[in-house]
């Protein structure tokens, strides 16, 4: 049975581009040709719940306590994360998406979440330094679940109606509790299987968040309000404009602060500043919807962004490695 289940996941990890695609033309058809599907918290947080909590058995906590190693590399990575991308996006929403402000929540949202696992993969496919990238990650985790209930509700103003408390019982059940329970899970696996035996199943937790993230998807362009995005298709174009921008800034920025470091750790911060959490983006987003069409639009600045991060994460590797990497 495992051996069919990591096939599957090997396949979803491999064609996830063209298969989120794919989900959000399902949901979106679903919506305008059978009605969609009204809005279910308990379903939508079940969803986020399985598409977060296999991200995180692959993620140690203990990786925390190397930063003082990597001073300088998270350092960095802190203020381009949390100070340089909000007031970029912020600037990209106001300036073009003046009269779509959940658009622009969207992209707030995403600059507020900030690196992810696919950090990890991006940096090591680069020969960057691979404990530095998991340092990013884990002092990004730990700060956003400090800074998002804060900073959300105001950079979202009044289209959120939910305070820092709201949120931070949202980030409660996405984050801190699947935090948990993957830790725990990762210790039983590592305890059952050694080391060794573990890193063989970490690409099966990958491919089963991946199925996760799908199955969200599905869900949120499946929505009953979403009929607005097949009669139009303006509003997408409008999205991936800015969305573009964001992430050639990052890219840029964060190569030209790095010029200095070593390239193993330039790499780890570019990709620690550059790759977007965007799944825990939906799991964050998910509960705080509501039923009305703007919210979706949220999300779907959120699921538009794969579709940037992605190419643009592939084309930097390619990039970095035939530039950038000191030639041996």
């Amino acid at each position: 049975m495992l051996p069919e289940i990591q096939k599957l996941t090997s396949f979803v990890q491999t064609h996830l581009t063209k298969l989120i695609l794919s989900v959000m033309i399902l949901g979106v058809a679903n919506s305008y040709f059978f009605g969609g599907i009204p809005f279910n918290l308990g379903i939508c947080a079940a969803a986020s719940f399985l598409m977060i909590y296999p991200m995180f058995i692959n993620l140690r906590i203990e990786d925390m306590m190397e930063m003082g190693q990597h001073r300088v590399p998270v350092v960095l990575s802190v203020l381009i994360n949390f100070i340089f991308s909000p007031a970029l996006a912020w600037g990209l929403g106001y300036f073009l998406l003046p009269g779509e402000p959940y658009l622009a929540l969207g992209l707030m949202l995403i600059s507020l979440i900030p690196t992810s696992g696919m950090t990890a993969t991006w940096t090591e496919r680069s020969g960057g330094n691979l404990k530095a990238a998991l340092s990013i990650i884990a002092v990004s985790l730990f700060l956003v679940i400090l800074l998002l209930p804060v900073a959300l509700p105001v950079f979202a103003g009044n289209l959120l109606e939910a305070g820092p408390w709201f949120i931070f019982q949202r980030i409660l059940l996405v984050i801190i509790i699947p935090l948990i329970l993957g830790d725990l899970t990762r210790r039983y696996l590592v305890k059952k299987n050694g080391q060794e035996g573990f890193k063989k199943l970490k690409p099966l937790f990958s491919g089963l968040s991946s199925m996760g993230l799908l199955l969200v998807l599905f869900l949120i362009m499946s929505l009953d309000a979403n009929r607005q995005l097949a009669e139009n298709p303006v509003l997408v174009v409008k999205t991936l404009i800015p969305l573009l921008i964001y992430y050639l800034v990052l890219f840029t920025v964060s190569t030209i602060l790095t010029k200095s470091l070593p390239y193993p750790s330039r790499i780890a911060v570019v990709f620690g500043t550059s790759v977007r959490y965007l799944a825990l983006g939906l799991g964050i987003a998910v509960p705080l919807l509501g039923t009305g069409s703007e919210s979706s639009q949220v999300v779907l600045a959120i699921a538009l962004a794969f579709f940037v991060q992605v190419p643009a994460s592939s084309f930097y590797s390619k990039w970095a490695i035939a530039s950038l990497k000191p030639k041996s």
